[in-house]
């Protein structure tokens, strides 16, 4: 299972995998559909031969991008003026793929993390807003919020307050052109992570599978955990949110059994309903 990880098929790809092949291969049957959901880290650093290897030898249709604007900004950056991030007409994206970009980080999310800063600290923000010190202005709700929350305490408030872009994620997985689909957010782990396994619970994917799947992020980041830790302290965050612990997927599996009765009773709140669901079985599940 290992080599999944551990021997990646790209120079500039990184924590990538097949949800598909590693859900068979622990299981050691066909459960789900193989080359059907890929899952990695962000695409900026692939290398025009790891982007014509995803057409030609993965089949990808489609991205699902999860990352704010501001990882658009400082990826934008990072790699110069021939990188125009958040837009789907990127040199090395156009007609390669289609991109659906979510803003996972919504509205709903941000305002509930404003309201935790004490009313200086939101002064503070606020004016940093303003003035387009935007990385700076994340660092106080990095520090203050986000890392105090931890991995746990984050996956909890996506599931409160990330509703409506999990329901437009899984919505991609619903439509049977979208396939193969690849999707990531920067580390490929937390949002992307959420999201996939929302997919294998609705598949009854059994929870040590899932868990195993998750935790396989832990190899797929390795070869760039000093950049990454840099990255998340920059950003106020702690270490920590480099990793990928299985209690994380027991987090979220006992959050949506105490707060909404189950992962079917949760869907349905946020609508993606039992339809739905029976789509997103008959497109994924092994049929053999």
């Amino acid at each position: 299972m290992s080599d999944t990880i551990s021997n990646p098929p790209f120079t500039g790809i990184y924590n990538f995998r097949d949800v598909g092949r590693v859900v068979n291969s622990l299981s050691g049957r066909k459960l789900i559909r193989e080359k059907f959901i890929y899952r990695s880290g962000r695409l900026d650093d692939a290398t025009p031969a790891d982007r014509e290897k995803l057409v030609s030898e993965y089949g990808l249709e489609t991205v699902i991008d999860l990352r704010t604007k501001s990882e658009h900004i400082k990826q934008a950056q990072t790699h110069g003026p021939k990188s125009r991030a958040g837009q789907s007409d990127k040199p090395l994206e156009k007609g390669l793929w289609d991109v659906v970009y979510i803003n996972f980080v919504g509205r709903k999310f941000e305002l509930n993390v404003l309201k935790q800063l004490r009313w200086w600290q939101t002064i503070w923000f606020l004016t940093l807003m303003l003035f387009r010190f935007r990385m700076a202005a994340i660092r106080i709700l990095g520090r203050n919020v986000l890392s105090p929350k931890g991995l746990l305490g984050l996956s909890k408030d996506s599931l409160r307050f990330c509703q409506a872009e999990i329901r437009q994620a899984l919505d991609v997985f619903t439509n049977f052109k979208s396939y193969p689909l690849l999707i990531h957010c920067t580390q490929g782990k937390d949002r992307s992570g959420l999201v996939i396994m929302l997919v294998l619970f609705v598949l009854g994917v059994p929870l040590e599978h899932v868990r195993a799947d998750y935790a396989l992020s832990n190899e797929g980041l390795a070869p760039i955990r000093e950049s990454l830790i840099k990255e998340v302290e920059e950003i106020g965050m702690d270490p920590e949110y480099t990793k990928a612990p299985e209690e994380v997927v027991d987090t979220v599996w006992n959050f949506l059994q105490e707060e909404y009765g189950g992962v079917e009773e949760y869907l349905d709140i946020i609508g993606f309903g039992e339809e739905q669901r029976n789509t997103l079985r008959k497109l994924l599940l092994d049929p053999e």
